[in-house]
């Protein structure tokens, strides 16, 4: 099969082949990310499952109430179905199947739900479901042209918004209002968020993901760490940059210095032409250690494009090759439960001669 992509605001090009789908006959694809990738579907609260695709014979055909018919005929290369409670999914999938004479039906398994399969298996008598993964996600981790141009775009009003937030880095500011802030720009600026922005004073920067709640006021010698990006036509931008109003302490500069020293590593092994996820995670969590420091508990980086967390991971628990044209995170990181976290993030887009950072806020140590 050779299933092809429509198009979201008359830049989607053509998809990669799906030859990987010869062992069925259809696939049913409930995950909205992948069907806004397929298709430019964008729908207000994906988990109420506004659409689902069935892709077969290079025809994708969407299933979609009465709220998104308009706007779902309005995407080229895909036929619109409508379904509705008294015309349910069921019904209608049912009625393909059979006047296209689909006998083995894909399904994504780790999205659909338990309710979901159990309908349509009731339904689908004479159908065989066949669970599949990732079939959508793997065609996703190569970014095209178009898609490369919404990254950068992202990533550079990340960098704006960087420059626009250390000016409101003062005594008595609360990590939730400066969060609002960087939403606030974020959505003026690129239309939207990659992720609600993480604003984390002191202690609270040993979380990883933290949730910026606090409003205790920022007072002289704290530390900053500032994790957000902008999301411009749904594919998102990272970065992660920590900074210090008034004297940091010593350890922190230490421990700043050497996440510094672990991030350039990683970066200059890329520049280099490494292209192994285990090799580059070993090789940061080795200068961290050699510190003295704890390693950090999640990988080195991983993909960003529709969604914020893609895949490949780069993880030495599992060696993945990354590839030109993927965009990627390098944010090694120490934490010091209960006392402080440095985590410096970029956003870097691989290339055929090496790479092309996308993120360009200074990872200097900055002190206001």
């Amino acid at each position: 099969m050779n299933w092809k992509g429509g198009k979201e605001s008359n830049h989607r090009d053509k998809m990669n082949d799906m030859d990987s789908l010869h062992d069925i006959d259809a696939l049913l694809v409930t995950n909205p990310v992948n069907i806004r990738y397929l298709t430019g579907f964008i729908g207000v609260a994906p988990e109420e499952r506004e659409s689902y695709i069935l892709l077969s014979n290079d025809t994708k055909y969407l299933f979609t109430n009465l709220l998104y018919v308009e706007q779902a005929k309005a995407l080229e290369g895909v036929e619109v179905i409508q379904i509705s409670r008294e015309n349910p999914l069921s019904k209608e999938v049912l009625n393909l199947t059979t006047k296209l004479g689909i006998k083995k039906l894909g399904f994504e398994d780790d999205n659909l739900t338990v309710a979901e399969f159990t309908k349509l298996k009731d339904t689908l008598t004479d159908v065989a479901f066949i669970p599949t993964r990732n079939r959508i996600e793997e065609q996703r981790m190569i970014k095209r042209k178009d898609e490369i141009e919404h990254i950068k775009l992202a990533a550079k009003i990340t960098d704006q918004c960087f420059s626009y937030i250390r000016k409101r880095i003062r005594p008595g500011v609360t990590e939730s209002r400066l969060a609002w802030e960087i939403e606030s720009f974020c959505k003026v600026k690129a239309g939207g968020n990659a992720f609600s922005p993480i604003v984390a004073f002191n202690e609270h920067s040993s979380q990883p993901h933290y949730e910026s709640r606090g409003n205790s006021p920022l007072r002289n010698g704290s530390l900053i760490l500032l994790d957000f990006g902008a999301s411009v036509n749904g594919y998102c931008a990272d970065m992660t940059r920590v900074v210090f109003l008034g004297t940091p302490k010593p350890e922190w500069v230490r421990a700043y210095e050497t996440t510094l020293s672990a991030n350039e590593k990683a970066m200059e092994l890329l520049i280099d032409g490494e292209r192994h996820g285990a090799t580059l995670d070993a090789a940061a969590k080795e200068i961290i250690a050699e510190a003295d420091f704890p390693t950090y508990p999640h990988s080195l980086g991983h993909a960003v494009g529709l969604a914020i967390h893609e895949a490949p991971r780069l993880s030495a628990t599992k060696d993945e090759i990354l590839k030109t044209d993927m965009v990627i995170t390098v944010e090694p990181g120490i934490y010091i439960e209960g006392q402080y976290g440095i985590r410096i993030e970029d956003l870097v887009r691989l290339t055929a001669n090496g790479t092309e950072v996308l993120s360009k806020s200074p990872k200097v140590l900055i002190t206001l």
